[in-house]
């Protein structure tokens, strides 16, 4: 039979706990989840006052339950780091009814070991409720940590009863202090996974070899919003997303998320590593920009359900919805995150009007980030070079070197003037600034092409960069395959291995800072990062139609300390199977 926690124990009492208090607005207050995703925006927040007025405290569950989606971590500081789970009540006796949603108490430990989670052997523990009203999402910040250091965690019942069900146990490191000298990072980078499309395959290679890696970045494209058979269609694979049309409203986008978070591959991955996540435009609709998108989806609901869903932290109290932020990985490096999509980018290529987007992309008025995040962007630049940091990495969305798609397809394809060749202005701004502050060793991480590129960052008119040694160049760019969406230069039957290694031959003949190209494989990359050098090793899979941990290493890329270019030869002068190297090479 199924207990009722009394109202008396909730607010005052044990909450069947014998040595707890667990005081009801507390535990609301507690979880992230309630609030906007920027306190400047309070119409997007779900007042934990109105919560506790409007629920009947003495019908909260205390029975049975389960944790389908997992548990995550992210957004790790050198002292803290936000957990998340979603539980679901387990009432097979219908005590509650099937319309009833009775708010539930979780218990989160934080200890050194996976051995015990007893209150007594913790380092951190709270008390948190969750309601229908935010989805029973729970996010919480587990705070006075120790930098750079392993923890495990888990979340139960706030009845203190394993047999009532207990989360999974995660996982996560904390970041190292902003002054400490770090021997070595690994991160993954992923970005663009599309449920129907394939199976999360490069997911389940990063959680086979999570022993390695520190944390992960994802930089977008968490979730397509496309009904099923729009793009993709995942019935054969049975890999159907939820809801079957295009989301539009807030449940929707929550019933996406659920879609996704139930594939094996990426809730393992989200359990064993701390992400550091932003969104791209798919995470609300196609080719989003300040003022709309290529479709008519609802901007605030696909922004409320990533907050629900990614532990990620609210940035600033004075903003809009804001999602740029920094991580400081020590000496080592800087991890500077961008938005160019959702928070004031001008007006981008919605396919109709392509060649009047193209006719201004050289127009001082566009931007790809606004002047704000541009200021900010810059400003933390300079406060990595004043504090003697190593390596800047601009962790940002799409494509930001040149791609001549142009003369690489005798001009049958336009430039993709959606990635930053149609911001030329600001992209110059930017490269300037580098080049007259001289920041050293800059890394730009990007992903949204569901192709790979390693690049040079390079003026576009520069008279000094020598394609073949590298000298002149100012920087380089990592950009990722997709975890599971199409190849952007196309797929299908026609695409074989010959087809796809003449285009990546060919976008490297017409492009001369470009010194890897790939489109066939899906995939991700890893960054090993020292004080001597940066490594990007990109990693591909052959087969997304099963699940499968099919792995090749596609090829090594590197950028030496103060060398600011790809070292030569590229790839250590080994051909890839894949891909192609830069002609000129």
């Amino acid at each position: 039979m199924i207990a009722l926690v009394s109202l008396l124990a909730l607010v005052g009492g044990a909450c069947g706990l014998p040595n707890a208090q667990v005081s009801i607005p507390a535990a609301l207050q507690s979880n992230l989840a309630y609030r906007s995703p920027s306190l400047n925006v309070r119409a997007l927040e779900v007042d934990t006052g109105v919560v506790f007025s409007k629920k009947r405290w003495t019908n909260t569950f205390s029975g049975n339950l389960s944790f389908p989606f997992g548990v995550a971590s992210g957004d790790p500081y050198s002292d803290s780091t936000v957990l998340w789970t979603m539980p679901r009540k387990f009432d097979p006796e219908g005590l509650y009814g099937g319309n009833a949603y009775p708010p539930i108490c979780l218990l989160w430990v934080v200890a050194p070991t996976n051995s015990s989670f007893k209150i007594e052997d913790s380092v951190q523990h709270g008390y948190v409720q969750t309601t229908v009203d935010i989805g029973f999402s729970v996010k919480v910040i587990a705070d006075n940590l120790e930098p750079y250091t392993k923890y495990y965690y888990r979340f139960e019942s706030c009845e203190g009863d394993a047999d009532l069900g207990v989360s999974p146990v995660g996982s996560f490191k904390t970041l190292p202090s902003e002054d400490a000298d770090v021997e070595k990072l690994r991160l993954a980078v992923f970005s663009c996974s599309n449920y129907p499309f394939g199976f999360f395959n490069a997911y389940g290679a990063a959680a086979n070899n999570s022993d390695r890696l520190d944390y992960i970045q994802h930089v977008g494209d968490y979730i397509y919003e496309y009904a099923n058979g729009a793009y993709g269609d995942g019935t054969a694979l049975n890999r159907i997303p939820q809801p079957l049309r295009e989301c539009a409203s807030l449940q929707d986008y929550r019933d996406r998320y659920a879609t996704y978070r139930s594939d094996p591959d990426l809730q393992k991955l989200h359990q064993l590593l701390a992400w550091q996540a932003v969104w791209d435009d798919h995470e609300v609709a196609d080719n989003t920009w300040a003022h709309g998108s290529a479709d008519s989806n609802d901007t605030f609901s696909g922004q409320i359900a990533y907050f629900e869903w990614m532990p990620i932290r609210q940035v600033e109290t004075d903003d809009k919805l804001r999602i740029w932020r920094t991580f400081k990985l020590g000496k080592l490096a800087t991890m500077i995150m961008l938005d160019t999509r959702q928070y004031d980018r001008s007006l981008t290529d919605l396919y109709y009007n392509t060649k009047e987007v193209a006719s201004v992309a050289d127009s001082p008025s566009r931007s790809m980030t606004g002047s704000k995040q541009q200021a900010w962007f810059f400003n933390q630049l300079k406060q990595h070079q004043a504090r003697g940091a190593t390596w800047p990495l601009i962790m940002q969305q799409v494509v930001f070197s040149r791609v001549n798609y142009t003369i690489a397809t005798g001009g049958s394809t336009d430039f993709d003037f959606d990635a930053w060749e149609g911001y030329r202005y600001q992209r110059e701004q930017i490269l300037q600034f580098i080049k007259k502050q001289k920041i050293e060793n800059t890394v730009v991480l990007s992903g949204d092409s569901h192709a790979s590129w390693v690049f040079d960052l390079v003026e576009t008119n520069s008279t000094t960069y020598n394609a073949t040694t590298g000298e002149g160049a100012l920087g380089v760019e990592f950009a990722g395959s997709a975890v599971s969406s199409p190849s952007s230069y196309g797929h299908g039957p026609r695409f074989t291995d010959d087809v796809y290694k003449g285009i990546a031959k060919n976008l490297t003949l017409a492009s001369p800072s470009l010194l890897y190209a790939k489109g066939k494989l899906r995939g991700y990359f890893e960054l090993l990062v020292t004080p001597k050098s940066v490594e990007a090793h990109y990693y591909g899979f052959v087969d997304q139609a099963t699940r499968n941990s099919n792995v090749t290493e596609m090829g090594v890329f590197e950028t030496l300390l103060g060398a600011n270019r790809i070292t030569r030869p590229v790839n250590n002068g080994t051909i890839p199977v894949y891909g192609a190297l830069g002609a000129h090479l």
